[in-house]
């Protein structure tokens, strides 16, 4: 847990990375800026909604709705990019929420450690533009589509050797 708020104001780096093979992976969201480098852990699911919300907010500021269904890919995932240097703030993201500040048109990541108060000060926030947004988020939807396929019946996760659904019975 971080022991004071950390704020990386701008950053040059906002990236999504899986880490581990289909169906074993962890997520992680890679922030780095002139204050150093944050691995910040999630869910699969925690990663899906921020890329969501991202585009939301990018079709709601642009007026032009950019995707179809989130959580498939054009682009391929190439895998994760190794860290240059040790994380200075490393935690798993427990609460995180997004938001735009229209008079620098930067958005705002405001993200607290699992093990924080919810209710205190943000553990960790950071700036990003319009552009590094959108290119988190195509990110994003690169990482998720790049794991397990999908049953199309009950949406739970196959496996190589089989699955089995409840709605086919």
């Amino acid at each position: 847990m971080a022991e004071t708020p950390r704020n990386f104001g701008a950053v040059d780096r906002l990236q999504a990375d899986a880490i581990g093979p289909p169906g074993r992976r962890t997520f992680r969201l890679v922030v780095s800026g002139d204050e150093g480098t944050a691995a910040l852990w999630m869910d699969k699911e925690e990663l899906q909604a921020l890329g969501v919300a991202t585009e939301q907010f990018l079709a709601r500021l642009t007026g032009r709705l950019q995707w179809k269904t989130y959580g498939t890919s054009e682009e391929p995932y190439e895998g994760a990019e190794e860290l240059k240097e040790d994380p200075q703030v490393e935690f798993k993201v427990g609460q995180l929420s997004l938001g735009y500040e229209s008079e620098t048109s930067m958005f705002v990541l405001m993200i607290h450690d699992a093990d924080s108060d919810p209710t205190g000060p943000a553990t960790f926030s950071c700036l990003a533009s319009m552009p590094k947004m959108r290119e988190l988020s195509r990110r994003i939807a690169s990482v998720v589509s790049a794991g397990r396929p999908r049953c199309r019946l009950c949406g739970d996760p196959m496996e190589a050797d089989g699955h089995f659904c409840v709605r086919a019975n």
